[in-house]
C-alpha cells in the first residue's frame, strides 16, 4: 500500500523502480516521500527524480539497506556521474552531480532523524563536508543555442495553444523572472483575453501586442 501510495498519480515505471530495488530499501523510499508530501508542497516532477535517485543509489550499493551505505559509496555513486572533457566539454555533468548531492542530502537528513523538524535535521556524518562542484563555465549554453526572435516567430505562428504563447512570450519579455511572470498571470486572470507579445514573420525584430482570444 505504501509503495502505491508514494507513486500515485505517477506513471506505473515509477511503482517498478520501487519494486526493483529490496523490499526494504523500497518501504524506506516510499516512506521518504510520504512524510516529504506532508512536509512540504512538492512537484509530482521532484517526487519522480527522487524516486529514481534514490532507486539508482539502492541498485548502485548492490540494494544493502540504506542505514549500512558508507560514505565512500555514497561518494562512488556520486563520482560514477562525473564525465571527461572528451565526452562534456562543458561539464554538464555538474548540474546532475549537485541535484544529485542535494537529493541525497535531504534524504539521508530525513533518515537518521525523521522526527525532528526537517529544518532541525543535522547532517549525518556519511553526508557532511560533501560540497556542490563549482561551474567552470558562466553557462553551460552557447548563444547558438538560444532562440532567436525568427524562432519565438515560427513558434507563435504554429503553437496551437493561446496559454502556452502567453506563458512563452510573457517568460521571454521578463527573462524568465518568476515573481513578475506570475504578477502578469495573475492579472490577465477571470479576463476574456490574454495579452500576449506577437512576433509577425515578416518584422521579426519588431514586436507588437495583440489581444488573443482564450
Amino acid at each position: 500500500m505504501q509503495l502505491e501510495a508514494a507513486t500515485e498519480g505517477l506513471s506505473p515505471e515509477f511503482l517498478r523502480y520501487l519494486t526493483k530495488v529490496s523490499e526494504e530499501n523500497g518501504q524506506t523510499i516510499a516512506n521518504f516521500i510520504l512524510a516529504m508530501r506532508f512536509e512540504t508542497d512538492f512537484s509530482d516532477n521532484y517526487r519522480r527524480s527522487l524516486i529514481k535517485t534514490l532507486s539508482k543509489l539502492s541498485q548502485f550499493c548492490n540494494n544493502k539497506p540504506f542505514k549500512s551505505i558508507s560514505r565512500h559509496e555514497i561518494i562512488s555513486f556520486l563520482d560514477s556521474f562525473r564525465k571527461s572533457e572528451d565526452v562534456d566539454p562543458m561539464h554538464k555533468w555538474i548540474g546532475t552531480y549537485n541535484l544529485y548531492l542535494t537529493y541525497l542530502i535531504r534524504f539521508f537528513k530525513w533518515l537518521y532523524s525523521p522526527d525532528l523538524d526537517r529544518k532541525d535535521r543535522p547532517k549525518p556524518s556519511i553526508i557532511q563536508n560533501l560540497h556542490r562542484q563549482r561551474r567552470r563555465e558562466p553557462s553551460i549554453y552557447k548563444p547558438t543555442d538560444l532562440w532567436t526572435p525568427a524562432d519565438d516567430a515560427l513558434f507563435l505562428r504554429y503553437c496551437p495553444s493561446k496559454r502556452i504563447k502567453f506563458y512563452h512570450t510573457g517568460s521571454r519579455d521578463l527573462s524568465n523572472r518568476s515573481t513578475e511572470l506570475k504578477a502578469k498571470i495573475k492579472a490577465s486572470q477571470g479576463q476574456a483575453w490574454f495579452t500576449t507579445n506577437y512576433f509577425s514573420a515578416g518584422q521579426a525584430n519588431l514586436p507588437s501586442v495583440r489581444k488573443v482570444q482564450c
